[in-house]
């Protein structure tokens, strides 16, 4: 609600309604007429709801949150929206994060300057903070969705952290395995690519998951920039229906299956890439042990 005006003044809305006038508000945009005017009442707890049981709450509470008017369908479009979202930024973070670190590995004064101003910026900055900025001031004049947005401001931050985490994993693997490649006639490229990152990997890769982890937390705030992912879409229906625990017990329950999905399919590749977490039979597949 209060994102209304600032979008209506980057041009992002039209025009929007059901706003009350204030001298601040004035000062800002222009309002029409009145449309209806509103008087203040008092609520108080219905007779009808006092009497039923605890079961007969929750059959009321489950058909409210996901029966009426399909509501079901809300949760699904907002997993959908929070899996694009976290998808994206992690395989775009991860090829942004991978190109910040082929740029400064040579160790160059600028490209490591702009890397180095680039991190403290990201990760000294609140993520819905660098959700606003993006969406309200600098793609304020364009026609760029906030889904899209949300997904350049968590590719940013995640690629910061991919480019911490190469460094750490390069810098655990033995000098002398890039000195002993250079004494076999490897170029600098293919020492990189087939010698140093494929033990810097298994170093990096339980941060990479614990960061996976947290992106898809993160997600939850992209609402302030009128992303409707899977927690904003909890809001909307516990709006709807005054009902807070099946919509919040939903999303928890949906953000877990989701965390645990990504977390197995990251967990299998370091079962495979680390010959300490590989099973014997996985590591001499191909080899005949009879002889």
């Amino acid at each position: 609600f209060a994102g209304r005006i600032p979008a209506l003044k980057s041009g992002k809305y039209d025009f929007t309604t059901d706003m009350n006038v204030t001298p601040e508000r004035e000062e800002e945009v222009l309002f029409s007429d009145p449309t209806c005017h509103g008087g203040l009442v008092l609520a108080v707890l219905s007779e009808k709801i006092t009497d039923h049981s605890f079961i007969s709450k929750m059959i009321s509470s489950f058909d409210k949150t996901f029966i009426r008017e399909n509501r079901y369908m809300l949760f699904l479009e907002g997993i959908l929206t929070t899996i694009v979202i976290t998808i994206a930024s992690i395989v775009f973070g991860t090829l942004f994060g991978f190109l910040i670190y082929m740029l400064c590995r040579k160790g160059g004064k600028l490209s490591n300057s702009i890397a180095d101003f680039l991190v403290w910026l990201i990760q000294g900055m609140p993520v819905v903070v660098l959700l606003m900025i993006l969406y309200y001031v600098v793609f304020a004049k364009s026609s760029i969705d906030g889904a899209v947005v949300s997904v350049i401001a968590f590719t940013l931050v995640f690629g910061v952290a991919v480019f911490g985490m190469l460094k750490m994993g390069v810098g655990a693997v033995d000098n002398g395995q890039k000195e002993a490649a250079y004494a076999l006639g490897f170029s600098d490229m293919r020492t990189f690519f087939r010698i140093i990152l494929p033990q810097a990997i298994p170093h990096f890769l339980p941060s990479y998951k614990a960061e996976v982890i947290s992106l898809i937390k993160a997600t939850a705030v992209v609402g302030y920039i009128a992303v409707q992912d899977l927690t904003k879409m909890g809001d909307i229906v516990r709006g709807r229906t005054y009902e807070a625990f099946f919509p919040l017990i939903a999303v928890a329950i949906l953000y877990f299956i989701l965390g645990g999905i990504l977390t197995t399919v990251i967990s299998r590749i370091e079962i495979d890439i680390n010959p300490k977490k590989r099973r014997e039979a996985d590591i001499l597949k191909g080899i005949n042990t009879n002889d």
